[in-house]
């Protein structure tokens, strides 16, 4: 019977105070026992909170699915968009920032593309091309005018001169047409050395029909060469830089083969 309660009492002094509840009631434990018993599960608790924030903040990475990004729905890609800021500024490693400024940069790509299309369709497109109000004349010539970019662009076009030359449908009485003339015959003819043919579309008819021509002046590039080349690069008058910026982009449309 003693070797029992020494064994007991020994098991006792030697065991966690925490693990003996089954054996003592809280009463019986008094203040001291229950004390312990609190403050070793409160350190389990940090331990345990430690080290789950430990493993989100492991989680906390900026993926970017880039072989999917080209099928997803815009608001997808504004959820990854979101979703990435979020991460990167969370866990601002140099891999989640580098991945999120990686994928803005490939949103600016998309939206250049976007400006670079639309911009043609404001040009090429008959029904659009008809509202003269919808697209600025100058938003380009009057700012690249000053420019070595600008300057670049007008070396290609005089580049041209010998293969390829404007169509102007104009029509009599027509106030922006007469405009539009004047600064053909003194200064982009002259400067360019392009060749440059003024159709009246009541004399002739077809011509309006077959390049849908709703309003006028409306301006065609036409590049010589096996296959016939006509692309619609201006409805209405521009000036002088805003026109060698219109030739210059169609002159860029049929060097990658056309529109597509």
């Amino acid at each position: 019977m003693r070797l029992v309660l020494s064994l007991l009492l020994a098991g006792l002094v030697f065991a966690d105070e925490c693990k003996v509840e089954n054996f003592f009631k809280d009463r019986e434990r008094g203040f001291f026992w229950k004390r312990v018993c609190l403050e070793k599960e409160e350190e389990k608790k940090d331990k345990k909170e430690k080290k789950e924030k430990k493993e989100e903040k492991k989680e906390l990475v900026v993926r970017i699915p880039w072989n999917e990004l080209d099928k997803m729905k815009p608001s997808e890609i504004r959820k990854i968009a979101e979703e990435a800021r979020e991460i990167a500024i969370a866990n601002p490693t140099y891999e989640n920032v580098r991945e999120y400024y990686r994928f803005q940069v490939w949103m600016l790509k998309k939206a250049s593309k976007f400006q670079e299309m639309a911009y043609l369709v404001a040009m090429t497109d008959p029904y659009v091309a008809s509202y003269a109000g919808m697209i600025p004349n100058d938003f380009l010539g009057r700012t690249a005018y000053l420019s070595s970019e600008w300057q670049k662009k007008y070396n290609k076009v005089v580049a041209y001169r010998d293969r390829a030359g404007l169509l102007v449908a104009v029509k009599k009485g027509c106030p922006y047409c007469e405009v539009f003339k004047q600064v053909l015959e003194m200064h982009f003819i002259p400067q360019t050395g392009w060749a440059v043919k003024f159709v009246d579309v009541d004399e002739n008819p077809n011509f309006a029909r077959n390049l849908q021509i709703f309003g006028v002046p409306d301006t065609f590039l036409v590049v010589k060469g096996d296959k016939p080349f006509i692309l619609r690069i201006a409805t209405g008058p521009l000036s002088y830089e805003a026109l060698v910026e219109r030739v210059y982009w169609g002159l860029e449309v049929y060097e990658k083969g056309g529109l597509r």
